[in-house]
Formats: C-alpha cells, sequence, structure tokens
C-alpha cells in the first residue's frame, strides 16, 4: 500500500499490486519487485520512507532499494567529502 500526498497537498492511499516472487523469498528478489513497482509507477525518485515488520530480511532488502535507487546521491556526497 502507499500513502502520499499530491501536489494540491491532499492525501492518498493506494493498494499498488500483488507479485508473485518467483524463487526464493531473499533480499535479492524482494528488492528486485519493489523496485520495478517503484519504476513502472514512476516514483523512484519520490519515497521518502519505508514502513515493513521488522525483520532482518526486511531490512536487508531494504537497504538494497536505498542502495541501487539512490546510488547517484550516495556517489555526490562521497565526492564532496
Amino acid at each position: 500500500m502507499g500513502h502520499f500526498v499530491n501536489k494540491d497537498g491532499k492525501h492518498h492511499h493506494i493498494i499498488f499490486r500483488f507479485c508473485e516472487i518467483i524463487g526464493k523469498y531473499t533480499n535479492k528478489n524482494m528488492a528486485g519487485v519493489l523496485i520495478d513497482l517503484f519504476r513502472d509507477y514512476k516514483i523512484a525518485g519520490n519515497i521518502g520512507y519505508f514502513m515493513a515488520n521488522n525483520v532482518e530480511l526486511d531490512n536487508i532488502y531494504i537497504n538494497t532499494i536505498l542502495y541501487i535507487l539512490y546510488l547517484n546521491i550516495l556517489v555526490k556526497l562521497c565526492k564532496g567529502r
């Protein structure tokens, strides 16, 4: 489910989609599904935070997603030091 505020300041919530994970339930597979979803909906650069059930696998795939989506930001920050 996604929650967001549009340009007019109106709050929205939507159910994106359900996807079958092909293969094992791993951080790589979970990250891939979510990255595809973010790119399909053109929201990849607008993610403010994640909410998960706080199991170790969630932490790993969320870190993987952040690394993939925001690598350019990290590279710029590192070059600026």
